[in-house]
Formats: C-alpha cells, structure tokens, sequence
C-alpha cells in the first residue's frame, strides 16, 4: 500500500545547501561542527575550528540588536497605522507578528540557557 503524500514529497527537488555562519556547508547542506564542508569532513581528516568566547558574546549582541530592530520597526508602524498614516496596515500586523516571534524566541533561548546555567552551578564536583 502506497501514500500519494509520501510519494509526492519523495518527487521534490533536494534542498540547495544552506550557508553557515562562517560561510561553510557541506554537499548536503549541513554545516559540519569542525567547519570542513563535504566528504572531508565525513572522513573526519579534518582539524577542528576554536570557537572562542568572543565569537559566541558578539553572536548574542547582534542578534538581540536586530530583535530591538524588529521591534522598533513594529513600535514605528503602529504609531502611523494609529495616526492615520499607514496606507497597508497588513504591514504593520507582519511587523508586529515577526516582533513577537523573535521576542518569544530570545526569551526561550534566556530559559533554556539559564536551566543549563542552573544545572551546571548545582553539579557536585
């Protein structure tokens, strides 16, 4: 017995390869931890990248700078949608959704870092 639903995903084209952070993928698309894209990587002949602190805290910055972003502009279409000044008020309601969004998420990712934060601190040693 065969499901049209599975045999119609298994007819789509494969997903193009998708870049990393630092620029690197691999054949299929996923970025290897140790930075080498493709068969390299996979027969693990390649030497590992140092992340350091650095790296990670500016990563943290930018991204909450662009939710500030996100909400700014949010903030900026609800005045005019208020006002009177805003002619496509489905603008604002993407704004505010993507806000949201990535307010929910960031405060997701707060919890999840500090339970681990948590659980590291209440090891015995």
């Amino acid at each position: 017995m065969s499901i049209p639903a599975v045999q119609a995903l298994s007819a789509l084209p494969a997903m193009p390869a998708m870049p990393s952070l630092d620029g690197t993928t691999s054949a299929a698309g996923v970025t290897d931890p140790t930075g080498v894209s493709g068969a390299a990587g996979v027969a693990g002949t390649a030497s590992t990248q140092s992340t350091s602190g650095a790296e990670f805290g500016n990563l943290l910055a930018d991204g909450l700078d662009r939710l500030e972003g996100l909400q700014n502009d949010s903030s900026n279409l609800a005045v005019k949608a208020a006002t009177g000044d805003l002619s496509s008020i489905h603008d604002y309601t993407i704004a505010a959704a993507e806000a949201s969004t990535a307010t929910q998420l960031a405060v997701s990712l707060r919890n999840t870092g500090l339970q681990a934060f948590n659980q590291i601190m209440s090891l015995q040693i």
